[in-house]
Order: C-alpha cells, then structure tokens, then sequence
C-alpha cells in the first residue's frame, strides 16, 4: 500500500493503513527470507502519525519462516516479532544543519523518505528483515551431525573421536616441504 503524504491533512492526524487480514501473507512477496528458504506475516499492524511533514510509524508484527537447522539439518519452524516505532521525515530537510547535531540513542530510528509517499511493505520488509535470525537451529543443545561418520548426534551417539576429523586445512600442511 502506497501513502501520500501530500493528501493527508497535516497537524497530527492519525491514518491506520489497512488492508484486511487476506493480504498480511502476501506483503513478504519478493523478500529473501535467508537464512530461511520460506517467511509470511501472520499478523501485521501499521499507525502512521502525520505531524510537520514527518511520519511517526507505530507499528508490530508476527512473521512465520520454515528452514533448516544449521547444525543437524532438521526442519525448523520458527515464530517471531516484535513491536517497533519510528520516523521518517522528508529527505529535502536541510541536510547540512542535521549532520552537526549530535545523535542519541533514540534517534537511531530516523529514517527519510522522498516527501511525497511511502511504501508500507517497505516498513514492513524493513522490520522483518531486521528481525531474521543469523543461524537457524531447531533447539539450543543441538549437537548437530558428525563429522566423521555423518549421525545425528541428537539421535543417536557416535564413538567418534573429537580429532579424528580431517579439517579443511590439512592439505597445507604437506605443502611447506615441498616448496621448490
């Protein structure tokens, strides 16, 4: 959903974007999900706030993603969201007396737009994107496969020896002596 910010009446009005609960699933489109191979919203709200050209976005979201566990390979289906706020105030502000204030912790959420609109999946991608975990693991005592014989480790135990794996290096070690 576009918003223009030239049709709304300025002085603190409140829009609620809305699109109906059939369309949630489908703001995501287009995303890469990585470290996940699928991501949906489940649930998403938006409240934008108008005041002196800036946009003040209240908004949360319940997003769900399927992948694979970075250790042992098994499905994971993880849930997550979170509540967010931020601003975004027009791009033709005057940049230079912006660059000598000093930043606070919560101007971190500042955010420009090009003063006619904004693109409300674009928050919303935004916001999910942030929230993606770095490593997918289905619990945090996976012990993952081996490296050796290749078992699940969560499954069953293996009578591997901890060095008995060949690392990725160990072919640089025969070249040393072999330098001409």
């Amino acid at each position: 959903m576009y918003i223009r910010v030239s049709e709304i009446p300025g002085g603190g009005l409140d829009v609620f974007a809305s699109r109906g609960k059939a369309s949630i699933s489908h703001v995501l489109e287009g995303m890469d999900p990585a470290p996940l191979r699928e991501l949906r919203l489940v649930e998403a709200d938006l409240l934008l706030t108008v005041e002196d050209g800036d946009l003040w976005v209240e908004g949360s979201f319940e997003a769900r993603g399927e992948g694979f566990c970075d250790r042992c390979s098994d499905p994971v289906t993880l849930r997550f969201g979170k509540a967010f706020q931020t601003i975004l105030t027009p791009q033709s502000r005057d940049q230079v007396v912006a660059s000598s204030v000093e930043l606070h912790g919560e101007d971190l959420d500042v955010g420009y737009y090009d003063g006619t609109g904004v693109e409300s999946n674009d928050i919303l991608w935004e916001q999910v994107a942030l929230e993606l975990p770095l490593q997918v693991v289905c619990c945090e005592g996976c012990r993952g496969i081996c490296p050796v014989c290749g078992k699940n480790r969560n499954m069953e135990a293996c009578s591997c020896a901890a060095g008995d794996a060949p690392g990725p290096f160990d072919i640089l070690k025969n070249l040393k002596g072999k330098k001409e």
